[in-house]
This record gives structure tokens, sequence and C-alpha cells, in this order.
């Protein structure tokens, strides 16, 4: 037998962790790749939270500014509001 033979028995095949080892050799990766695509997507739909909560009572202002509901100081000073400016 060859030299390359008898160390591919000893380690249990070509390249192979063995034992119980080696399934993880192909989870541990997997899981990771699951964990960072699903951190990306949590950041980016947290990020549009955001600026949907901001945008949408800025749109309303600027609406009831346009019908004439509100003056332009009362506009300017809520507009401040909303976007934490005091």
């Amino acid at each position: 037998m060859s030299n390359l033979a008898v160390l591919a028995t000893h380690v249990g095949g070509f390249g192979g962790a063995g034992g119980w080892a080696g399934p993880w050799w192909v989870i541990f990766p997997l899981l990771l790749w699951i964990a960072v695509i699903a951190t990306v997507i949590w950041v980016v739909a947290r990020k549009r939270g955001r600026s949907s909560i901001e945008e949408r009572p800025l749109e309303i202002l600027s609406a009831r500014y346009a019908r004439g509901e509100i003056d332009s100081n009362e506009y300017r000073s809520r507009r401040d509001e909303i976007r934490g400016k005091s």
C-alpha cells in the first residue's frame, strides 16, 4: 500500500475531517452566511422604517400647508419638531 493510501485511510478520506466534525465543515459556513444575509436584510428594513416614520408626518403637514389650513410659521415650527430640531 502506498503512503498516500495509508494517510487517506488514517485521516478518514481525502481531505475529510472524519468523525463528529465532518458535518460541521458544511453546516457552520452555511449558517454563517444565513446569519450575514439576515442581518443585512434587518438593517436595511430598519433604515427604511425610520425614514418612512418621519416622512409620513411631513407629507401630512405639507398637505395641510398647501390647503391653507396652517400658515408658514406654524408649518416651519411643526416641521422642525418632527425632524427633532427644537
